[in-house]
């Protein structure tokens, strides 16, 4: 026997090694290979092995026999069956950060009253439990101590574990907010605790069988002469309620809010389930292996109560101090971790789902996750001590088994709602408030109210199957609530309507589909105006910690204007904020700081939601889906290397796509403008665009436009989506500016191929005549004396002069170009070239006298032919001057650009060229002189001669502001190291 203060001492010094744990787990002292182990965390779940598990399952073997297997085949079943109910409960939870029952169930039927109902009959059902985690360490004390069987220290102690707890689960669940990260510290602790109570219970196991029976062989012989014992063991096993208790324990495995709590909220990797799907039951396993040993050892030595506390009966009677201490630390361990992860699922839910819908800090400055931390402790006391008001209700000490299926009972009715948050889209919000209402009334009037002294109403024992014995009452009580719950659950939601937002969360949550919701406007502009917005409800701190939390996540910038990033910046938000406030709370606060438009932007799904959603999931998809996302992946692979550029705009002008090819030709990479509307697109593409949409025209041919200073064309091409649903608008843009310009190219050769055919053919024709006039001209002098025929004479033969130029001209432009194609090109210098061409030109002195500046170096060499290029140059400067005033400057530059070209710039202070004359000065006999004092062939044989070159040569006019523009020709010739490459070629 032992003190009470030596027992309290005791637990107390237990819990302090257990937070001792959680803290060195949770500050990083433990090494991460341990805390992180999938082992560890298997055996964390052993928390749903509480004390009942511990003093109380004798007393379920002594009444329903093996049935008492279920308590433990319940959890397995459920993992067994992991692939299709935890391991996708477990996604939708981890992907929109649903920590509780009362969070998942509220954001699939998007309710508060849904969040409510769940919290509130929750805490409900699981008073008995935390009750009998209570009422077990009392009266452990109570059995432990020289004070047995004086009941009067068993609420004084029941209070003072009750302060102890409640310090150390404040502790261990309370000191930070986290959303995300789980606490590493209190998984490392429950599974020490785990370990704790499963070697007590082994070693009090193996002390039944060799300390009561002498060994194995002894207490077979002791079952071979208690032949009743075996034979109610396999009767009571036989029943059709124990079939009905394993749907309870398994409803309880997935319902209950601290095995959930560890399931979901505690476990960051769905790899750890795989493991717990075998580990755990391993552990439940030698977890029940001493249970009949004891039961059997406890009725060997004239125990022959209820079952209840056999473990505590054999103490007695061993009367061993280390194995009594060794096994009261057992059972402390388990009610101590049943007691805590409880406590904080039911404050948590109490928080998001109750408190806050009717009181949520107004204030800005206030620091709300204070404000949270410390409502959430106070809830933790709260839970306790209506635990502990409930041991002292109950007017008499019920056996463990009660309690216990009382619980069980009771968070069972949340079954059927939480097979339907996967299975069934059809169920609304309706159905299941209905169905919860009516199981948890006849839970209440059959089994909770009797435990707390009131009679059982009569319509309850009028119903069928209550009338038997007690363990029959609850059982069919247990079966007819949960029955109700489902009937009521499927006739209400096939009678009412589901909401739209409502099947949009079920999509979410099924298992063969993903959300695809509908693409919505915000009524902003910008993520920093999300920041600002956010403020005015969270406050300036809380705001900015999650408004960059989003961004960091979904790796964007503040700088976001795409309806599509926005809308996904909302969408983390409003995930992270679940977390902390549940979903409802996050919902409203979203809905409020950052409301959607009234209607919805056309009637298309988000397109590249989908798309990165399913990028995520490609892992996942097995069979079929992968095959048809496979298939998804080709054609859109198809449509991103296709060599003609494609956009798909919604009717919002939203971007929903946009190819490598539409990349190439605007040179807007698709990351940067996909999700956003054209507003943002530059303003010359903005405005084709939307020209284009607002037409009636389905194509345009050789549309224009300017690039860079440079003309640019392209087809054009549309066409509305042919899928039902979707109001898109395709666009097709084909860039021909190649083709274009080849072609423009052709038809000018082709025309000068005519005109200098043309032009040799009248030189030809008029070059004899004219000969003949100018020699009978020059004869005529010789034989007169007459002044008036003399000058006539002279008048003629200028004249043929001027007409052999003329015909000099036809003729040099006619033969332009026709060079033989293997002539050698030789190293011209730029510089000496136009310093002959300056010195030729001002021997002139009846033209205007203007200054050519030469800045061309004299080491710039080019490849070419040193007399044509001498011609080009006559002809540019002679232009240059002949546009210019008297006195003015005509620069000439030169200098390379690359390795392979040269650029030589012409540039005068002429009154500049007419941008509609632009493209047609190079045309032959197209001038801009007055009559009579030019031919146009000048730019034709220049632009001829540069092109026979290898270069190529424009115009750019004017170059400057004020009376004097000026123009400016370019000239690009291949620099004179090209020279071998260009024979070879």
């Amino acid at each position: 026997m032992f003190d009470v203060n030596v027992l309290l001492l005791a637990a107390l010094a237990y819990l302090l090694a257990l937070f001792a744990i959680a803290y060195a787990g949770e500050r990083g002292l433990l090494p991460r290979s341990l805390t992180q182990h999938p082992i560890v965390y298997v055996l964390s779940l052993g928390v749903y092995a509480s004390a009942f598990a511990f003093y109380g399952v004798t007393g379920l073997a002594q009444s329903y026999g093996l049935g008492y297997l279920n308590y433990y085949l319940g959890l397995s079943a459920a993992l067994f069956l992991l692939p299709v109910i935890i391991a996708p409960l477990h996604h939708i939870c981890k992907t929109y950060q649903l920590n509780s029952l009362a969070d998942l169930l509220s954001f699939r039927f998007r309710s508060q009253w849904v969040g409510s109902l769940t919290t509130a009959f929750c805490s409900i059902a699981m008073w008995p439990l935390l009750a009998m985690q209570i009422q077990t360490v009392s009266d452990a004390i109570a059995m432990l101590t020289p004070e047995n069987g004086q009941n009067s220290m068993r609420p004084v102690s029941a209070l003072l574990f009750c302060l102890i707890i409640s310090l150390f689960t404040i502790l261990f669940g309370s000191r930070n907010l986290s959303s995300r990260d789980t606490h590493r510290g209190l998984v490392t602790a429950l599974a020490f605790e785990s370990l704790i109570k499963l070697i007590a219970f082994l070693v009090l196991g193996a002390a039944a069988v060799l300390g009561i029976f002498g060994g194995w062989d002894d207490m077979q012989n002791w079952l071979n002469t208690q032949g009743g014992v075996i034979q109610q063991l396999q009767q009571s096993s036989k029943d059709d309620y124990s079939r009905m208790m394993l749907v309870l324990f398994f409803a309880a495995a997935l319902c209950m809010p601290h095995v959930f709590h560890m399931l979901f909220a505690e476990n960051p990797s769905r790899k750890k389930l795989f493991t717990a799907s075998w580990g755990l039951p391993l552990y439940l396993l030698l977890l029940s292996l001493p249970v009949l040993p004891m039961l059997w050892a406890s009725q060997a030595i004239g125990n022959d109560g209820s079952g209840d506390y056999a473990a505590l009966a054999l103490l007695q009677h061993f009367d061993d101090p280390a194995l009594s201490l060794l096994v009261f630390i057992g059972g402390i361990s388990a009610a101590s971790g049943a007691i805590i992860v409880a406590t904080l699922a039911i404050a948590s839910m109490s928080l998001n789902h109750i408190v806050l819908p009717l009181h949520s800090p107004r204030r800005k400055d206030i620091d709300i996750y204070s404000w949270l931390l410390w409502t959430r402790k106070i809830l933790i006391f709260a839970t306790i001590l209506l635990g502990y008001l409930l041991y002292i209700l109950i007017p008499e000490r019920h056996t463990l088994s009660a309690l216990a299926v009382i619980a069980v009972a009771g968070c069972a009715q949340f079954l059927p709602g939480l097979l339907a948050v996967m299975y069934w889209p059809d169920a609304n919000r309706k159905g299941f408030i209905g169905g919860l209402l009516a199981g948890f009334a006849l839970w209440v009037c059959g089994l909770f109210a009797p435990a707390l002294g009131i009679d059982t109403p009569a319509f309850i024992l009028a119903l069928p199957g209550v009338e038997g014995s007690q363990s029959e009452r609850w059982l069919a009580i247990s079966t007819l609530s949960l029955g109700a719950n489902m009937l009521v659950l499927i006739v209400v939601s096939l009678l009412t309507e589901t909401s739209k937002e409502e099947r949009s969360t079920a999509e979410a949550c099924a298992l063969d589909d993903l959300n695809r919701p509908g693409r919505q406007a915000l009524n902003l502009s910008s993520a920093r105006e999300m920041r600002s917005r956010l403020a005015e409800i969270l406050g300036r701190a809380a705001a900015d910690k999650e408004f960059n939390r989003a961004l960091t996540e979904l790796q964007l910038d503040d700088n976001e204007t795409r309806p599509y990033a926005l809308r996904r910046i909302r969408d983390r938000i409003e995930v992270n904020l679940s977390a902390l406030l549940g979903p409802s709370i996050a919902r409203r606060v979203i809905d409020r700081s950052l409301p959607y438009a009234a209607s919805l932007m056309g009637e298309g799904e988000d397109i590249n939601y989908i798309e990165d959603r399913l990028e995520h999931y490609q892992t996942h998809l097995t069979g079929l889906a992968a095959d048809l996302d496979g298939l998804r992946r080709y054609h859109r692979q198809t449509l991103e290397n296709l060599p003609t550029g494609v956009c798909a705009l919604a009717s919002d002008r939203e971007i929903l796509l946009w190819n490598k090819s539409m990349t190439a030709i605007t040179g807007i990479p698709g990351s940067a403008i996909i999700g956003s509307s054209t507003d943002g697109l530059p303003p010359v593409w903005r405005r084709l665009l939307d020209d284009f949409i607002r037409s009636e025209d389905e194509h345009w041919s050789k549309a224009g436009i300017e690039l860079e200073a440079q003309h640019h064309w392209l087809n054009l091409h549309k066409t509305a989506s042919q899928m039902p649903g979707r109001d898109e608008l395709i666009i097709v843009v084909e860039d021909i500016t190649e083709t274009q310009l080849l072609e423009k190219e052709l038809a000018h050769q082709e025309r000068l191929a005519s005109i200098g055919r043309l032009a040799a053919g009248v030189a030809h024709e008029i070059g004899n005549p004219v000969t003949g006039i100018a020699s009978l001209a020059q004869n005529l002098r010789y034989e007169t004396d007459d002044p008036f025929l003399l000058e006539s004479a002279e008048q003629i033969v200028k004249q043929t002069q001027r007409i052999t130029s003329i015909v000099q001209s036809l003729v040099n432009f006619a033969h332009s170009g026709r060079e033989e194609p293997t002539r050698a090109k030789e190293a011209v210098c730029i510089k000496q070239c136009i310093d002959e061409a300056i010195a030729l030109l001002q021997l002139d002195r009846e033209a205007d006298q203007v200054i050519f500046l030469n800045h061309s170096p004299a080491e710039l060499f080019v490849a070419g032919d040193q007399q044509r290029l001498m011609q080009v140059f006559i002809n540019l400067l002679t232009n240059a001057r002949d546009a210019s005033p008297p006195g003015a400057s005509i620069r000439i530059e030169g200098a390379p650009i690359d390795e392979q070209r040269a650029h030589i710039r012409v540039i005068d202070q002429g009154s500049g060229i007419d941008q509609n004359l632009i493209e047609q000065i190079f045309e032959p006999f197209f001038t801009t002189k007055e009559p009579g004092k030019g031919t146009g062939l000048g730019l034709a044989l220049v632009y001829r001669i540069i092109d026979d070159l290898g270069g190529d040569i424009s115009v750019e006019s004017p170059v400057d502001v004020g009376p004097h523009p000026g123009s400016c020709f370019h000239i690009h010739l291949p620099l004179a190291c090209q020279i071998g490459t260009g024979q070879q070629h």
